[in-house]
C-alpha cells in the first residue's frame, strides 16, 4: 500500500474554472436581460416567472461565489 503524502494540494484546473467562470457570468447576464424585459412588459406581470429569474440569478451568483479565485 503507498503512503499517502501529508501535504497534498487541491488540484484544480484554472482553465477550466475559467470556462465555468466565463458561462456563469453570461447566463447571469441573459436572465438579468430577460427580467427585465418580463418587467417592461406592462400588459401582464407574471410573478411567477420574475420570482424563478431572480432565483436563476442568485443561484448562479453563489455558484461564482464558490469558485475558487486565481490571480
Amino acid at each position: 500500500m503507498r503512503k499517502q503524502n501529508k501535504n497534498l494540494k487541491a488540484d484544480f484546473n484554472t482553465s477550466r474554472s475559467d470556462v465555468l467562470r466565463d458561462k456563469l457570468l453570461r447566463e447571469i447576464s441573459d436572465y438579468e436581460r430577460q427580467l427585465a424585459e418580463l418587467k417592461l412588459n406592462g400588459n401582464q406581470v407574471n410573478f411567477t416567472m420574475i420570482q424563478t429569474y431572480k432565483e436563476l440569478i442568485n443561484a448562479r451568483q453563489a455558484m461564482l461565489r464558490r469558485l475558487p479565485v486565481h490571480y
